[in-house]
């Protein structure tokens, strides 16, 4: 049994290290705006097994440093995470959801509308691409 809830940032630092950034430092996990997001964790069995970020800037809604534990991908719990928080931007009259997506996990977004726009740029050694779903 799977729950969401909204949860402090120290608790998505883990996860974004383990899952993001696993050969560097622990700094590179925390974001320095992280007290003024919104981060929301996937518990399932009681276990933080998936986090992400959300930013809101006026009509706007960023994501942030989705991670899933390497055990847990490919099991839905991500999908039910983004829908999630989908669903709180659309409650919000958001009207553009946004990330910078690596490339790898492109086609993990455009299942649910993201599309890729034209920025894109590489940063420690991934490639990213701005990716927006359009709400209204």
């Amino acid at each position: 049994m799977s729950h969401i809830e909204q949860i402090p940032p120290e608790l998505t630092w883990r996860i974004r290290r383990q899952v993001l950034y696993p050969d560097q430092e622990f700094g590179k996990a925390i974001l320095d705006n992280d007290d003024d997001g919104m981060h929301l964790g996937l518990f399932y069995e009681n276990k933080l097994i998936s986090v992400v970020s959300l930013f809101r800037k006026e009509n706007e809604m960023q994501l942030r440093k989705f991670a899933t534990i390497e055990e847990y991908q490919g099991k839905g719990f991500g999908t039910e995470l983004l829908k999630y928080l989908i669903e709180i931007a659309e409650t919000e009259n958001c009207k553009r959801i946004w990330c910078n997506a690596r490339k790898n996990a492109s086609g993990f977004y455009v299942k649910f509308g993201f599309t890729e726009t034209d920025k894109a740029y590489h940063k420690d050694g991934h490639d990213f691409m701005i990716m927006e779903k359009i709400l209204f």
